[in-house]
């Protein structure tokens, strides 16, 4: 059994080093825990991480969405689908002020007038956002997993539309957008003569359709069948998702652990619904020179190094690369990610995993090409595998070499004009990313990482060489991110990397020498969060035992605050919670008394509680109320009446959190 145990805890999940392949076994003499075991490393047999969890009402951490698309006056956000038929130019796709279906003179609907020709069998759709913005650009996401039950929206015909050749009106197919573009289907609505009045209709949503989790929108879809012969016309309002009356929880979180990689920049493909997500580091915007031309002298040399990759097996498509981009592009490029596509002059080194079973590497440029790939190819070898040192370097302004790992340095020849016309300017910046490359978007690449331990430029103008040794990424370099998430530091030293899905409000990690405790919070070098998971780096010298260590998240309510006076220290797991005896006071001399919200073994709980300070001392001065931070605060005391006197801390918010009145302390 890992930890303690108290009313209303669930049994602990324990995850512990064992030889061979991951098993499982229940304990048959209690019904108390079950124990899953997974291989670590022979040479730390006892890390174990583990999870002591309460039973609590669960928060969901997508944003919720209940409000109807009523059209009140336009169409909204709206995407045309080129090439599927339907225009956003305001013919075929209209805001409509003289029909609404509430009959409402101030509101309107949506309008489609489409033009099916009967040949071809043509098919219109259209997208449409749950808010202003679509949700991978800051607009609504909708996790619609237990917490909405159906879509539903409001259907008019207009009078003048004829039957199709097969006599009907054809069906409309209602759907979520999710993710990116993905689509989940909830049904067709076969369209009836009488639909020339407003007709509701609803769908129900299956949470267990893939992406669910990730609704950005709604869509609608009509494919004619070669049935139409003329104008399809009718209009929708009041697009509406009904909330769940009985949301589930979601489920509580579950911990692992794992071998951490190399230290450098760890670049994760975090968003599973991006198939082409493409995340790095950027030199700094005011820095520079960057590029061959504007060095001043030759040879000049860009170098970076892979120290972890995805296997080529099983992470076909998988890329690193370096880009050389013009600071002609400016903007938002810079960090984008994606200046491949979206910059009109780049020049890229780009190492990719094979459906072969090996490495391509590949020298690519373009110029003036914006909102396109980089065609241009002097370079392309194979090679054993990404990992190690690839350099790239120009001995003049046209001719270089590309080295690297298991392949012969290859010459290659840039066209003066491009040289001198794109790749000439005093701005220019440096990228060194990794792209996803899900072509097929079956999500092989999910979470795939890869590591640079060093980048170099031997420029004279602008040189740099960075092996990401410091306590931050921009310890030595003013290194820019393109995804607060996909792109993190592993300092040196880091050991092992635990892991905990979300949502997780109110667990907190804890890790003990021993499976019994006793349980302190958990020492992580750095937090952070990516995709669906936060990940706690643990150094090697941390770890709570001699050659061991066992973490847990555990999650106790807050029930009662605490109060320190200065000279006492919080002890939790003790009978008072706290350590020491009561600094002596000075007469009319301001003193700091803290106040922490805690459970009932003392420890602190995170919370934003208002709390209100009181005195045994009359004449004392004291504080206005505040706000608990992460469930701390600090507060100014001042005793005046000359005798020992006690403070005391009572919860604004909730009257219900047992008050604390601190060690009785002597003034002078």
């Amino acid at each position: 059994m890992v930890g303690d145990q108290s009313a209303g805890l669930f049994p602990p999940v324990v995850f512990s080093a064992a030889s061979g392949l991951p098993t499982a076994e229940r304990d048959e003499t209690s019904n108390e825990h079950m124990k899953t075991k997974t291989n670590l490393t022979p040479w730390l047999p006892s890390l174990m991480a583990g999870l002591l969890l309460t039973a609590s009402a669960g928060t969901t951490v997508a944003q919720t969405w209940a409000n109807p698309k009523t059209f009140d006056s336009g169409k909204g956000s709206w995407i045309t689908w080129n090439g599927w038929g339907l225009q956003d130019d305001g013919t075929m796709l209209t805001h409509d002020p003289t029909l609404d279906a509430g009959n409402d003179p101030l509101s309107g609907s949506l309008r489609y007038a489409f033009p099916f020709t009967g040949a071809g069998g043509e098919q219109m759709m259209t997208f449409g956002t749950l808010s202003d913005r679509w949700g991978w650009d800051n607009g609504t996401i909708v996790n619609v997993v237990g917490t909405y039950k159906t879509m539903q929206f409001d259907f008019k015909l207009d009078p003048a539309t004829l039957p199709a050749k097969n006599g009907t009106f054809g069906s409309l197919r209602a759907g979520l957008v999710t993710g990116t573009w993905g689509q989940v289907w909830l049904g067709y609505y076969n369209i009836p003569a009488s639909a020339t009045n407003w007709t509701h209709v609803s769908f129900p949503i299956d949470p267990s359709a893939a992406g669910a989790e990730n609704v950005t929108g709604y869509c609608f879809y009509m494919w004619s069948g070669d049935n139409f012969t003329n104008m399809l016309m009718f209009n929708i309002d009041n697009i509406y998702l009904e909330p769940s009356t009985n949301e589930p929880p979601p489920p509580p979180p579950t911990m692992g652990i794992a071998k951490a990689g190399p230290s450098g920049v760890q670049i994760t493909m975090d968003n599973k619904d991006a198939q082409w997500q493409r995340d790095g580091i950027s030199t700094p915007a005011e820095g520079g020179p960057y590029l061959w031309t504007s060095q001043g002298s030759y040879p000049v040399s860009y170098s970076f190094t892979i120290a972890d990759f995805p296997s080529i097996a099983e992470h076909p498509g998988f890329e690193a690369h370096m880009y050389l981009v013009n600071g002609d592009t400016g903007g938002g490029s810079q960090t984008s990610g994606s200046p491949d596509w979206n910059v009109p002059d780049l020049l890229i080194v780009r190492i990719e995993n094979t459906a072969a079973g090996d490495v391509l590497a590949m020298v690519q440029w373009k110029t003036n090409y914006p909102a396109a790939n980089a065609t241009n190819v002097p370079v392309r070898v194979n090679a054993p595998s990404a990992i190690g040192t690839w350099t790239l370097t120009f001995t003049d302004s046209t001719h270089g070499t590309l080295a690297g790992p298991g392949i012969t340095a290859t010459n290659f020849t840039l066209p003066e004009d491009a040289v001198l016309n794109n790749f000439s300017p005093a701005t220019s910046y440096l990228h060194f990313g990794i792209f996803k490359n899900d072509g097929a978007n079956d999500g092989h690449n999910n979470y795939a990482h890869g590591t640079f331990s060093r980048v170099t430029f031997t420029g004279a103008a602008a040189a740099f060489d960075d092996e990401f040794n410091g306590p931050t990424l921009t310890n030595k370099y003013a290194w820019r991110v393109s995804s607060a998430s996909a792109v993190q530091h592993i300092p040196p030293g880091i050991a092992w990397v635990v892991d905990w899905t979300t949502p997780a409000t109110g667990f907190n990690a804890q890790s003990a020498a021993g499976a019994n405790g006793p349980w302190n919070p958990a020492t992580f070098t750095r937090t952070f969060r990516s995709g669906s998971k936060m990940f706690g780096l643990v150094p090697q010298t941390a770890l709570p035992g001699t050659n061991s260590g066992f973490f847990r998240l555990i999650q106790r309510p807050f029930v009662k605050l605490q109060v320190l006076m200065p000279g006492e220290i919080a002890a939790p797991h003790t009978p008072t919670g706290k350590t020491g005896t009561p600094d002596t006071q000075t007469l009319g001399v301001p003193f700091t008394v803290t106040v922490n919200a805690v459970d009932e073994f003392w420890n602190i709980v995170p919370s934003t509680h208002t709390i209100n300070i009181t005195s045994s001392d009359a004449l004392a001065t004291l504080p206005a109320d505040a706000d608990l931070v992460n469930g701390t605060k600090t507060f100014s005391v001042t005793f005046n009446g000359g005798e020992p006197a006690t403070v005391t801390a009572t919860d604004v918010t909730d009257p219900t959190k047992t008050a604390n009145t601190g060690t009785l302390t002597p003034v002078q």
